[in-house]
């Protein structure tokens, strides 16, 4: 079996294809034993480099991290707004039964 990789300008693999095809200008086939145990399991772009059509680890490797990812200005006025609503809910909630309370009374005579 033949996998398909593709390199960067550093040699990193940073795709590949068991079958099939990628789209990309550096492709490269290797065959299987020439694999790594664990390549597959272990692979993420740039954690492995091509060196003398051998695939070996990056010692360079740098593990990004991921990005922050905060509410934007839009999300926080929406939960705002969501929250408002659900007081005046609520809040509408409390008079209505307030008033029913009252109309109960004024129907009864106060009793």
């Amino acid at each position: 079996m033949v996998m398909k990789i593709e390199v960067n300008d550093n040699n990193e693999i940073i795709a590949y294809v068991k079958r099939g095809d990628i789209l990309g200008d550096n492709l490269i086939e290797i065959e299987e034993d020439k694999i790594p145990d664990g390549f597959y399991k272990n692979y993420k772009p740039s954690f492995y480099l091509l060196k003398n059509n051998e695939i070996v680890e990056n010692p360079d490797y740098v593990a990004s991290n991921p990005p922050e990812v905060k509410p934007s200005d839009l999300e926080k006025q929406v939960t705002m707004l969501a929250y408002q609503q659900m007081v005046d809910s609520q809040t509408i909630d409390a008079l209505q039964q307030q008033n029913a309370k009252m109309a109960y009374q004024i129907m009864t005579g106060g009793k």
